[in-house]
């Protein structure tokens, strides 16, 4: 009795281990795809810059078409602040590097280029920390797709750097200038960029006004918190259209701000 009844109870067993299909396997490609793709972009950012796993950092992602394809791109930001500041422990340079503003590189971002699903080298902005990167798009070079715009401190100064995307895939950095500077003394200085439709070309122009801080007062406090309006209020110092020859924006030669304007505008003060 003690076999049959072993056998009633292996048998069922046995039909369900041979009827069970049998699992495909799982290609890494397949398994890579099943990643949201924010969290596949944290864990390279990570893996690119080295980050530990008990390192706070600030990373965003912002999404625009930044080519004439219709796959969404996108920029990620890292912020290392608090790396900053462990690094300036370590050398015993704290008070000197507080009072530079922990100038270094610090602020970091990456292209991620939605068709080729890849993403790029590290791209490192000598800047304050004590500031994240502030992103933001705008067609400038063509009216089809966003180029980058990236802002930054240094110190009590803001700058703005513009990339833009040819042979649809290669970000470059195009265009860079002041926003302000001196902010929190007595004269600060202020420049507003506007875009005004190219003489040039199918884009805009990169127009640079002399301008000055709306309703400033020095007591500005934290310098990294503070975000002046600057309104246009000059005179238009620069004219700049992109060359394509060159993938830069270049000064129009005889536009504001060129040797042919200066000396137009010397010969009729004399």
């Amino acid at each position: 009795m003690m076999k049959k009844y072993l056998f009633l109870l292996t048998l069922p067993l046995l039909i369900n281990c041979e009827g069970a299909p049998t699992p495909e396997a799982t290609s890494p490609e397949d398994a890579e795809a099943k990643i949201p793709l924010d969290d596949r972009l944290k864990r390279d950012v990570e893996a690119a810059l080295e980050i530990p796993a008990t390192e706070k950092y600030v990373f965003k992602i912002y999404k625009s078409h930044l080519n004439n394809d219709s796959i969404l791109d996108a920029i990620v930001t890292v912020n290392r602040m608090d790396y900053a500041i462990d690094q300036a422990i370590k050398s015993k340079t704290e008070a000197k590097a507080a009072e530079l503003g922990y100038m270094g590189n610090y602020n970091f971002f990456f292209y991620y280029d939605g068709a080729l699903d890849q993403l790029s080298v590290p791209l490192p902005i000598a800047s304050s920390p004590g500031r994240p990167l502030d992103i933001s798009f705008e067609p400038i070079v063509s009216p089809t797709k966003n180029d980058l715009i990236v802002e930054y401190r240094i110190r009590n100064s803001a700058w703005r750097s513009y990339y833009t995307v040819i042979n649809e895939h290669d970000l470059v950095l195009a265009f860079r200038w002041k926003v302000f500077d001196y902010a929190g003394e007595e004269k600060p200085e202020a420049i507003k960029h506007d875009f005004v439709e190219s003489k040039a070309g199918i884009g805009k122009d990169i127009a640079l006004y002399t301008s000055s801080i709306d309703d400033y007062n020095p007591n500005i406090g934290d310098i990294y918190k503070y975000e002046p309006k600057i309104t246009k209020k000059g005179t238009l110092e620069f004219l700049f259209y992109f060359d394509p020859r060159v993938a830069k924006f270049r000064l129009y030669p005889d536009g504001p701000g060129s040797d042919f304007a200066r000396q137009q505008a010397k010969n009729k003060g004399e």
